[in-house]
């Protein structure tokens, strides 16, 4: 799709990287490259394969985002992970239902990909299949696509270290942007261990705290009570009440962690700023 450049930002992703760029070539997607100075060998397989590979000087996502959406010229800008991998005719699902349904972003819904299997993992696509769904939705992740034009006009707050794309859709959604998960689907490249699973809700945690730090002072109360219930009712209620009875003893610790976990680093951040 010569519409549309895909941003990636990476930082020491040799076990991915090459997967990532190969598959977006593939489906003939652009590709620039937001490279956060690394070690591994990255940068070397992103000169490879990407079309531009720019700097990131390791100030946030927001930044290193912002960095290569302005140097897109196509019609679209994706935003992508570098984990991520793109099978045939996704980028194209995605598309369509952002042009036929004038949404301002689309995402997809993603499943992890992993030559070993291991319990997080699987209950991470289990929780994955049940959280999300096609459809229209508040905020949207990565994933993501957007009219390149709306994004340069309404960069990503380079001050929300971990709420980019949350933060994005809170302000969009004040001019009447709409968003949705698509039918499309993409694989998430990598092996689940504790501590990824871990600084994954961590971050979400954070991302709570400078949510609610910069917009519950214009909030109502009810916006405010459905803020502080959310990681309930989304990591673990909503979920749960999808899977069969077997697959809800299966994944309950594992939803029960990650809530906690976001609560907790939500309360964390949120004290000590």
């Amino acid at each position: 799709m010569k519409k549309i450049t895909a941003v990636v930002c990476s930082w020491n992703a040799i076990q991915s990287l090459e997967k990532c760029l190969k598959s977006l070539i593939a489906n003939k997607v652009k590709v620039i490259v937001v490279d956060a100075n690394s070690s591994d060998g990255s940068r070397e397989i992103a000169t490879k394969y990407a079309d531009q590979v720019l700097t990131d000087p390791g100030k946030g996502l927001a930044k290193a985002r912002n960095i290569g959406i302005e140097k897109v010229t196509t019609e679209y800008v994706l935003n992508w992970g570098a984990d991520n991998i793109l099978p045939e005719k996704q980028i194209e699902i995605m598309l369509n239902c952002l042009e036929q349904n004038k949404y301002a972003g689309v995402s997809a819904k993603t499943y992890v990909q992993s030559e070993k299997k291991n319990y997080l993992s699987e209950s991470l696509n289990l929780y994955k299949q049940a959280r999300y769904y096609s459809g229209e939705k508040v905020v949207i992740g990565t994933p993501s696509l957007f009219k390149t034009s709306l994004l340069k006009s309404n960069r990503f707050d380079e001050n929300m270290t971990w709420s980019d794309d949350g933060d994005l859709c809170t302000r969009l959604a004040k001019k009447k942007c709409k968003f949705a998960i698509s039918d499309a689907f993409v694989y998430e490249y990598g092996y689940e261990n504790l501590i990824s699973i871990f600084n994954r809700w961590k971050s979400y945690g954070k991302s709570d705290s400078e949510i609610f730090s910069k917009y519950s002072k214009e909030w109502t109360f009810t916006r405010k009570l459905n803020s502080i219930f959310y990681p309930l009712l989304n990591e673990f209620l909503k979920p749960i009440s999808k899977l069969s009875f077997f697959n809800k003893l299966k994944v309950s610790p594992f939803l029960i962690f990650i809530t906690l976990t976001r609560y907790y680093y939500w309360i964390r951040y949120s004290i000590f700023k």
